[in-house]
């Protein structure tokens, strides 16, 4: 498979294939997994920076110059 054809895959669809799974239930609940939770930012040369956000207790990623909450959306400069 080329370089291309593997990221115009879904996130699921990737979940799914890297779990290789034929069972039901288990591939429900990655789907499941997969709508529930964001898509992490895209890895930089300084990696995936995180935080913890003050309103909602959850995870901020660096984004640029602004920290994201993947759960509540708030955003904060850094």
């Amino acid at each position: 498979m080329t370089n291309f054809a593997d990221e115009a895959r879904t996130r699921t669809a990737r979940l799914l294939r890297m779990a290789a799974s034929d069972d039901d239930q288990e591939r429900e609940r990655i789907v499941a997994y997969a709508a529930a939770t964001p898509d992490p930012p895209l890895m930089t040369r300084l990696g995936i920076q995180t935080t913890g956000c003050p309103r909602c207790r959850r995870t901020m990623w660096m984004q640029r110059d602004l920290w994201v909450c993947s759960a509540c959306g708030h955003m904060e400069d850094v």
